[in-house]
């Protein structure tokens, strides 16, 4: 028998449109001060789940022989900022 476990929160919209989420889920899910999250709009309901980082696509992909993934990773990142 399969259980599945739930946390059910009820939070509060602000005038500028924005919630919190709950720290014991921050915490779970590792989203912290800046992180970015993927908010889908369902049938019924709104998912928000984490948005994937660079680091968590680079293992995925092969470099060029003699290049390295991770130090052109660090000078994309030293010329472009994030929003």
């Amino acid at each position: 028998m399969l259980v599945l476990l739930t946390m059910q929160v009820i939070t509060t919209v602000t005038q500028k449109g924005q919630i919190t989420l709950p720290k014991q889920l921050r915490d779970k899910y590792k989203i912290g001060t800046n992180s970015r999250v993927v908010v889908e709009d369902g049938k019924g309901h709104i998912r928000i789940k984490q948005a994937k980082s660079i680091l968590d696509i680079v293992p995925l992909a092969k470099a060029p022989r003699g290049k390295n993934a991770l130090i052109a990773r660090e000078k994309m990142e030293a010329i472009y900022t994030r929003v």
